[in-house]
């Protein structure tokens, strides 16, 4: 059994015809009633009653009726899916985000491309930036929001914003009653850090900085993830340099300072596979594209 068959089934017992039917269909009577026979044989029972005057359903044409229709609903919304899949207009984008990219850019240019795309449905990941680029690699994720650097030859990136560093500290610490903190200040300071197999370079200058000043801070305690950072600091466990969107969320017991100068912006890019060929990835790029910075 064919779609065709279920097709010419459909029109005759629309129709109630067999010549209205191959009218509609575009074929000669004679072929159209072999095949519905030939139908009929297939499943084992008659589909209608003929007779020189009229076409009738069986009981079970009716219920075959409702169930060619089924079917050919179905394959028709299968096609529709096909095609909308092949140009990117449905389908998963599955995004890994940094926490402290998500900023308002980063909306942005969420929501203008759900604007043009509403058929796309978004799968967020809050990842480090070691843990998006394994993943980019592994084909388990289509673009990430991360920082530099990008050490692999077979991913692509764009510069999507940069932020500066501040200083992390919890509420009360000495350094906040510092006028102008000095990078000799960090001296014995405690610091909290992202574990350094999920960070990649992010303290390097800070800490090069505090050496040339004779300053060599104390690790305290390491974290996992950002947010995790953060709790701990305001618990008083150390300090630590930040990204400067992360003072953007309150957080209780947790106060900000300017850093002495000397410090690089922080980079957020756009990365991606460049062998990853989904429609769906490639409309996403050319939204961002297209964005105002």
């Amino acid at each position: 059994m064919e779609l065709r068959h279920l097709r010419y089934f459909v029109a005759v017992a629309e129709e109630l015809s067999f010549r209205r039917a191959a009218e509609r269909l575009h074929l000669a009577q004679p072929p159209l009633s072999s095949q519905i026979k030939g139908l009929e044989g297939e499943l084992g029972v008659r589909l209608f009653d003929r007779s020189t005057r009229s076409v009738k359903l069986t009981g079970a044409g009716r219920v075959f009726l409702d169930e060619a229709r089924a079917v050919l609903m179905t394959a028709e919304r299968a096609q529709q899916n096909v095609r909308q899949a092949h140009h990117g207009l449905i389908g998963p984008l599955r995004i890994g985000v940094l926490a402290p990219t998500a900023t308002p850019r980063l909306a942005r240019i969420l929501s203008a491309y759900r604007q043009k795309f509403p058929g796309v449905y978004f799968s967020l990941s809050e990842l480090t930036s070691t843990e998006q680029l394994h993943r980019l690699r592994d084909d388990q994720l289509d673009v990430g929001l991360l920082r530099p650097p990008i050490s692999y030859p077979e991913l692509d990136s764009a510069f999507v914003e940069e932020s500066p560093m501040i200083l992390a500290a919890p509420a009360g610490h000495r350094l906040m009653k510092i006028r102008r903190i000095a990078w000799s200040d960090f001296h014995d300071e405690t610091m909290v850090m992202i574990h350094p197999t999920l960070q990649h370079g992010y303290y390097d200058k800070f800490l090069e900085l505090c050496a040339k000043a004779g300053a060599t801070p104390v690790l305290g305690q390491y974290a996992n993830d950002v947010h995790s950072k953060m709790w701990l600091i305001s618990a008083g466990f150390g300090i630590a340099p930040t990204t400067k969107t992360i003072a953007e969320v309150k957080r209780p017991g947790l106060v900000f300072r300017d850093l002495p100068p000397g410090l690089p912006l922080v980079q957020t890019l756009l990365v991606w596979k460049r062998s990853n060929n989904s429609p769906v990835l490639r409309n996403f790029l050319e939204c961002f594209a297209s964005l105002p910075q």
